[in-house]
C-alpha cells in the first residue's frame, strides 16, 4: 500500500513537472516567433534553450553584486555617528559639579555636603535603594543635583541687597497686603467683620476679592492652587 501511494505521488509530480517545462517551452517559442513566421520550427531551439537554462542554473550561482560605493558611504555614515572614547555620554562617572563656585565658602560647602549626604543616606539609600542595586551612581546623580540647586540659591541669594529688601521692599509688601484688607474690610462693614467667624471672614474676603480680581490665583479652588 505505501509503495502504491509512492507510485501515485511520483506520477502526480511528474505530470506537474511536465505541465510546467510545456508552459516554459510554449513561452519561449511565443517569444521566438517574433522573429521567426515557423512557430513549429521554433520548439526544437525552446526546447534546447531552456534546457540549457536548467543546466546553467544547477551548475551556476547568481548574486547580486554590492555596489561598493554604497558600503563605503554608509561605512563612513558610521563613523560620523560613533561616539569618541572620551565622549561623556559613555561615561559612568558623574560630571563635575560648579556648585563649590557658587557658595565660595568652605565651611558653607561642607555643611551643605554633610547634610545632603545624611539626607541621602536616611531617605534613599538605606530606607529603599540598597535593596534593590548596589550600585551608587543613581544616588550620586541626585547628590549633585541637589548640591546644584543649593548653590543655585544660594547665588541669587547673594546678589540680593538686604537693606533695601527689608527696609523697603518688606515694608511696601506688609504695606500693600494691609491697605487691601482695610479696603475689603470697610466694604463688608467693620461691624460685620466682628461678628463673623476666622472662617467667614476668610469667605467673605475671598469673594470681595474675587470680585475685585485681587485675589491670589491658588486661592479660586484647589485644582488652581495644585496648577501655581
Amino acid at each position: 500500500m505505501k509503495a502504491m501511494e509512492t507510485l501515485q505521488d511520483l506520477i502526480e509530480e511528474a505530470k506537474i513537472r511536465t505541465v510546467f517545462w510545456a508552459l516554459c517551452i510554449f513561452a519561449v517559442t511565443y517569444i521566438l516567433s517574433h522573429t521567426s513566421k515557423s512557430m513549429w520550427a521554433n520548439i526544437p531551439i525552446s526546447i534546447i534553450l531552456v534546457s540549457a537554462l536548467r543546466v546553467i542554473s544547477y551548475e551556476v550561482e547568481f548574486r547580486w553584486r554590492v555596489s561598493p560605493i554604497r558600503r563605503q558611504t554608509y561605512l563612513s555614515h558610521l563613523e560620523k555617528k560613533k561616539l569618541s572614547v572620551n565622549d561623556p555620554r559613555l561615561s559612568t562617572v558623574p560630571p563635575s559639579s560648579k556648585w563649590k563656585k557658587k557658595i565660595d565658602s568652605p565651611l558653607v560647602e561642607a555643611a551643605v555636603d554633610e547634610f545632603i549626604n545624611k539626607i541621602l543616606q536616611e531617605f534613599v539609600i538605606d530606607l529603599w535603594y540598597s535593596e534593590i542595586t548596589p550600585d551608587m551612581e543613581s544616588p550620586e546623580q541626585i547628590r549633585l543635583l541637589i548640591t546644584d540647586v543649593v548653590s543655585e540659591i544660594s547665588g541669587r541669594v547673594k546678589e540680593i541687597n538686604l537693606v533695601d529688601l527689608l527696609t523697603r521692599d518688606l515694608v511696601d509688601l506688609i504695606g500693600d497686603h494691609l491697605d487691601l484688607y482695610r479696603r475689603n474690610q470697610s466694604a463688608i462693614g467693620v461691624e460685620v467683620m466682628g461678628t463673623l467667624s476666622s472662617k467667614e471672614r476668610d469667605e467673605r474676603l475671598k469673594h470681595h476679592l474675587m470680585a475685585s480680581k485681587e485675589l491670589h490665583p491658588a486661592l479660586l479652588s484647589p485644582e488652581c492652587e495644585y496648577k501655581v
